[in-house]
């Protein structure tokens, strides 16, 4: 019970280090050398626990979408009405970015640049997982009466993901100097205001 608990933690730690080394460094800057430097692990001790980068890699990007989804499943069961839930949602992504420079969103962007198909694929579906729930939400607001009928949900979900995964990239390529909140309001006033039923 014991090893497997450490395995866990330590699991957690190496896709911990290549989360940071992506947002500090770039994509180019994961090696397994630099994640074993940067938990005190030897390589030998790291490819115990994972066969190989992309192994890593695939690995942190289910800690992305677990993360994301938590904050759409979060926001939902609070009850309110869609349109406040997917700005709720998107303050909470937001505000949890700038608390850690960049996270799913840059990082997203970062493994992208790195060309692997397989990896690509990976972030495809996660990105089509998360865009289906904003999807859904989407769907309940024009149920409601709240939102246009005429609106075509999918693309409205790709468009909101979109604008959190805009805002981010400019940011992260400002040096993390601009406030993330700030620039929050006037895109989520344009989103809402191309949706909501007049």
């Amino acid at each position: 019970m014991k090893t497997r608990q450490d395995t866990a933690v330590r699991k957690r730690q190496i896709v911990d280090a290549a989360r940071n080394l992506i947002i500090r460094k770039g994509s180019e800057h994961v090696t397994i050398r630099e994640m074993a430097k940067a938990i005190g692990l030897t390589e030998g001790a790291l490819y115990r626990h994972f066969k190989s980068k992309n192994d890593i890699l695939s690995f942190l990007v289910n800690d992305i979408e677990e993360t994301l989804l938590t904050d759409v499943d979060a926001a939902r069961l609070e009850n309110l009405p869609p349109l406040q839930t997917l700005e709720n949602i998107l303050k909470k992504h937001l505000s949890k970015v700038e608390q850690r420079r960049g996270m799913s969103f840059q990082v997203i962007a970062e493994i992208i640049s790195l060309g692997d198909k397989k990896l690509n694929k990976k972030v495809l579906d996660t990105i089509k997982n998360y865009t289906q729930h904003i999807e859904e939400l989407i769907d309940e607001g024009k149920q409601r009466g709240d939102i246009r009928e005429d609106i075509n949900s999918a693309s409205a979900a790709v468009l909101y993901f979109s604008a959190i995964q805009g805002l981010v990239n400019i940011w992260a390529l400002g040096n993390y100097s601009s406030n993330l909140q700030e620039q929050f309001q006037p895109v989520w006033q344009l989103f809402h205001d191309s949706i909501v039923k007049g």
